[in-house]
Order: structure tokens, then sequence, then C-alpha cells
């Protein structure tokens, strides 16, 4: 059996289980691997008895049954954010240390953090050069950067989506700053002098944001654009790239998220040379590889790149719960076939 963590509040849904879009995806799935599936939450898990209570899906009655089943060998963690309750991911934890359970993409929210996988990545040769600097938050940091470089970009350390976020950029005696949030964008020019007062109203817990340097992007139109790379395990437990998407910024804007108002581009060929989108492919397989040494039974990501004015790439963050609005898609699929054939060899 293989375990499909989701939220509370998806496995609560008394009414509409089968008709949610999850479970009936997984529930196919299964039934085209010959697999029998458990969809749980978390605070369902017993360390103690290593027992779980959940909706177990046997693939040949084709029932699904609320019921009280040993935790499943391999699991693969579905919930939109990372582990938020440390109690749960002590569960995780001790279970793992058994070794004989895997729980593939459950990280705890405390160790995702953009400047600490900055400061980790930064010590592999390979990939340092393609990180713009970034660092923890403080007024004398901003300051720093600010000197260095002309645009400087200040996010949420465990932010996403585009919001919370600020670009500040140089304009001879004032500072242009600009705030992101929920697809609105507002501008404000800021004397020197009351950068302090700025950085007082909008930073009180300053260590909760990364300062980083901003970067001149390449255009399409007149429009921004970065990149969305979908390293994944396959069957043969090999990082392959299955996807790689534009996304264009609305007019005027820095940011690319869909959430604010960005589109996707597919034909690649409009935006790079193909030299350079194989670069990032390699890169790409690099962080995956790197990170995986980190954060044990990763099999699905979803990276960020850039490309500036002069061609040059550089990775901006990494995401662990790729956001895919449609369910039935392939890089959806390709996740839960590595977490099969893992279970056919190990379990």
């Amino acid at each position: 059996m293989i375990g499909i963590i989701l939220h509370p509040t998806r496995i609560e849904r008394e009414k509409d289980r089968d008709k949610d879009p999850y479970v009936l995806f997984y529930m196919k799935l299964a039934q085209k691997h010959k697999v029998d599936i458990c969809f749980y939450s978390l605070d369902q898990v017993s360390t103690e008895r290593e027992t779980v209570k959940g909706h177990a899906y046997s693939y040949r009655s084709r029932m699904l049954k609320y019921k009280t089943v040993p935790i499943p060998k391999i699991n693969l963690y579905k919930c939109g954010s990372s582990i938020q309750s440390k109690g749960s991911f002590r569960k995780i934890k001790r279970l793992r240390e058994k070794r004989d359970y895997r729980f593939y993409n459950a990280c705890s929210i405390k160790d995702r953090d953009k400047n600490k996988d900055y400061m980790y990545l930064s010590k592999f040769e390979r990939i340092h050069p393609y990180l713009p600097n970034t660092k923890t938050l403080c007024y004398d940091t901003l300051l720093s950067m600010l000197a260095d470089y002309s645009k400087v970009f200040i996010k949420p350390k465990q932010g996403g989506q585009g919001n919370g976020i600020h670009i500040l950029r140089k304009y001879n005696d004032k500072y242009s700053a600009i705030r992101i949030y929920n697809k609105t964008m507002k501008e404000e020019l800021i004397p020197h002098h009351r950068l302090k007062h700025y950085f007082n109203r909008y930073f009180r817990n300053p260590s909760d944001f990364i300062a980083q340097r901003g970067l001149y992007l390449k255009t399409y139109k007149g429009q921004r654009f970065d990149f969305r790379v979908s390293p994944q395990k396959d069957r043969n437990d090999r990082w392959q790239v299955t996807g790689m998407i534009g996304r264009l910024a609305a007019p005027g804007w820095d940011v690319t998220n869909i959430n604010q108002g960005g589109e996707i581009i597919h034909d690649l060929r409009k935006l790079i040379k193909p030299e350079t989108e194989e670069l990032i492919y390699r890169v790409s397989l690099r962080i995956a590889k790197a990170l995986e040494e980190r954060f044990i039974h990763l099999n699905d990501l979803g990276l960020d790149f850039a490309v500036d004015r002069r061609g040059k790439i550089w990775f901006l963050e990494a995401n662990f719960r790729p956001n895919r609005k449609i369910v039935n898609v392939k890089r959806n699929r390709i996740p839960f076939e590595h977490v099969c054939a893992v279970y056919r060899k190990y379990a």
C-alpha cells in the first residue's frame, strides 16, 4: 500500500470525498498500476502503534473505506504547504529513523527558507555562479546592497506566489519602492533620509525576509519573463526535467507569478536560444541532486530561473510543492509512478 498524505480538511470532506479531483486522480492511477493506496493526514498517524486512520482504496475491489491500517512504507506528501506542526514532523522523523519508511516531499516549514537554500547551494562550485547575492534582511544589509546594486528585491523567506515582495531602485537622491500584494502594485518615492522610516514601517521582523540582488531580465514584447522548470524522479530513480514553461510578467511588472497577473508561454523559442534552454536543464538537475542531499526523499521540484539582458542565467528559488492547478497532468503522474517503482523495489 502507498500512502497519499493530504490536508486534514480534504480528508474530512465526507460528502464530496468520492468526487474530490485529487482522490479520483490517485484512485485511477492506483487502478492503472495495480497498487492499493491510503489517503490520510498526519494528525491521524500513531507512531507507537505504527498505524494510521485513513481512507483505504483497494484496486481489486475498487472500494474506498475509512479504516485503521498499518502506516504505508512508501508515502507521497501532497499538501499545499510544508509541514507546519512540529508534532507532525516529529512523527515523520521518528518513522524515517526506522529506515524502512519513506515520505517523499515532506519537509518541515522550519527548514524551508530562501536564505537557507541560498547558503546551502552556495557551497556547490557548479551551482554558485548562478545564484544572485542573497542575505537575511537587516537595515545595514539593505544599505550595503543598495550601494552595490541599482535594484534590490526584498522577499519573505517563506512566502510564495509573488506576495509581500518589495522592489527598491536608486533614483539620484531618492529610492523608488514598489510593494506587491494580491495583484496590486504600489509605488512610492522615498528620500534617502526617509529610508529607515520605510524599513521600520514594513519590516518589523526583518529576519523573516531576504534581501536579494535585483536582476534586469530579458523581455519579450516589452514584458519581463522567467521560467519554471520541473525536475522529477523517473521510474529508474533518476532526476529528469519533465517540463519547462516561460512566465511573462504583466506589463510594467517585475514579478511573473500567475497569481500576480503573469502569463504562461509554452513556446520557449520565442524567449531564449536552444543552448540557453539546455544550460537551464543542466543546472536544474545539479540543483535537484544537491537539494536531495539536504532533504531526503525528494522526487518533485519546481525551480525558478531567469535570464538577464546579457543572456546570463540565474537560479531564483526552489518550490517543493509546485502549484499545479490542473490535477490530471503529466507532472502529477510522474511522482506517483516513481513511488510505485520504489514500492515494488523496497516495500
